[in-house]
């Protein structure tokens, strides 16, 4: 019995220290709560807060002094005008109507009086082109020329040993070579290039490739200007049947074109070759700038 008692209050007093361990502990987590929720320490366990650090601020670096230096004038732009664009050219006419225009076209370009009689005819470009076809055959277009073949006939001279050309014949194509000297190959060039296309249509009617008109050009031109250098005054002459012929197969041998620019002595065929060479550096200079 005594024992079992014993027991029982070292029990009682065990749970009573039970309950105090269980009392304390609830204080604790209230204190701890409080501390959270309210941020407030107890006064005895409160820990002063270490003062701010100041750091002073740097002393801003003064900036070097800057020269008051006057900004540049801007630039003025250089505005550069656009190429002015070339003037639209009216639609070539067809061939057999182009004579109106051809006229109009060289209207301002001194041609004299036998130009004016070449334009007044029909067929104007036509025409043109037939006189390149001869005179590259080294055919004289004597029905084609604005001027008329002399009427007198072709003077001579006999002595009762032989016959030979008289130099007093040479005059009769005075007005011819003057004419030729007066054109302005240039201005016509130039007055007559947008009709190309033309002219080497009526060249094709020859049955040649329209664009050999360019070297038909040249190549009559040439005829012309390479006539040999020769007086023929003085050039002895033999009949044939009605007509005369020159004695010396060298000029008898030359083409009908040469022959006939010898007949207008040596300062008439002056003039017509040196026509004929500037026609040709003109023409040549044409063909390279052309598209």
């Amino acid at each position: 019995m005594p024992d079992t008692f014993r027991t029982r209050r070292l029990q009682t007093g065990a749970l009573t220290m039970a309950q105090i361990l269980l009392i304390a502990a609830l204080i604790g987590v209230v204190a701890v709560g409080a501390l959270f929720l309210t941020g407030v320490l107890p006064q005895s366990e409160q820990v002063p807060a270490p003062p701010p650090t100041i750091v002073p601020e740097p002393e801003p670096e003064l900036a070097d002094p800057v020269e008051n230096t006057p900004a540049p004038a801007p630039e003025t732009p250089v505005i550069e005008e656009a190429p002015a664009p070339a003037p639209a050219q009216d639609p070539l006419p067809k061939l057999d109507e182009s004579d109106d225009e051809v006229r109009d076209a060289v209207a301002d370009i001194p041609l004299g009086n036998a130009g004016q009689q070449y334009l007044m005819s029909s067929n104007v470009i036509e025409r043109g082109t037939s006189m390149v076809y001869l005179l590259v055959q080294g055919e004289v277009p004597y029905k084609l020329l604005p001027i008329a073949r002399p009427k007198e006939a072709f003077p001579i001279a006999d002595d009762g040993t032989q016959v030979t050309v008289s130099a007093e014949g040479f005059a009769r194509y005075d007005a011819l070579a003057q004419w030729l000297m007066s054109l302005d190959v240039e201005a016509l060039a130039a007055a007559l290039a947008r009709f190309t296309p033309l002219f080497r249509e009526a060249w094709s009617y020859y049955g040649e490739e329209a664009e050999a008109f360019d070297y038909a050009v040249i190549s009559a031109l040439d005829m012309v200007a390479s006539t040999p250098d020769v007086d023929l005054a003085g050039a002895r002459l033999v009949r044939k049947e009605a007509v005369w012929l020159y004695e010396d197969p060298a000029i008898e041998g030359l083409p009908a074109i040469q022959k006939q620019v010898l007949r207008m002595g040596p300062d008439n065929a002056a003039i017509v070759k040196d026509k004929a060479s500037q026609a040709r550096t003109v023409w040549v200079a044409a063909l390279s700038e052309a598209p």
